[in-house]
């Protein structure tokens, strides 16, 4: 764990003050950091003045040597920000037990709190992050007719009380709806992509496995998708 510390002006009342942050963090080794993730305390900032609460996503590096990942947080980044990453990488692996170290992991990087929990859970399931992107596009294919014009703003993979999975939906206009997976549903997509899903993931840095990359996935994919109930 490496942490900092820096000035930020409240984005309420302007006030500047001291706010701390995490450079990188092993949930393995300190587990209560990453509850602190998954419930943003982490990354609330309290104001001294005003006192309002607001998420500061810094840029922090979080990984698991037991799950065996490394998550990139950087809030909007672009494509300069992740070149710098996958070459600060590739620099850090002198040699070929390096390379089989770094190989090991399962190397995202995430553009928002929200997404790095859900990489975090999806990871505790033991599930694959890159079928679940892709479950996700299929999903609202599926249901498209369903939805009537709403405008869909977000699609968070969750883990419900009962232990079930499920696909939560979220909207600009209207509330939450959500789908259930089920593992027969996962490991139909898992099987059906799997050939497309490794040769579309970068190999070398810090892949970007979101929406974007899944929906580009089944566009380019010669494999009939067909119903997944």
């Amino acid at each position: 764990m490496e942490k900092k510390k820096e000035i930020v002006a409240c984005p309420y009342c302007g006030k500047e003050q001291e706010f701390e942050s995490y450079i990188n963090i092993d949930v393995d080794i300190e587990p209560e950091l990453k509850e602190k993730i998954m419930s943003d305390e982490l990354f609330t900032f309290e104001c001294k003045d005003c006192s309002k609460k607001a998420l500061m996503a810094f840029p922090c590096l979080v990984s698991d040597m037991k799950k065996k990942y490394m998550y990139w947080l950087i809030a909007n980044f672009d494509d300069e920000q992740k070149k710098a990453l996958d070459e600060d990488l590739a620099s850090s692996m002198k040699n070929d037990n390096d390379k089989k170290f770094a190989g090991e992991y399962r190397r995202r990087i995430v553009g928002s709190i929200n997404e790095l929990k859900e990489k975090i859970l999806i990871s505790d399931m033991d599930l694959d992050d890159r079928v679940i992107e892709v479950l996700k596009i299929l999903c609202i294919n599926e249901v498209a007719e369903q939805l009537n014009g709403a405008q869909l703003s977000e699609v968070r993979f969750n883990k419900k009380e009962d232990g079930g999975k499920c696909l939560v939906l979220i909207f600009l206009d209207r509330d939450p709806a959500m789908i259930d997976v089920t593992e027969d549903m996962y490991n139909k997509v898992e099987k059906m992509f799997s050939h497309d899903i490794e040769e579309k993931t970068d190999k070398e840095g810090f892949a970007e496995i979101d929406p974007y990359w899944a929906n580009e996935l089944i566009n380019d994919s010669i494999v009939l998708t067909g119903q997944l109930n």
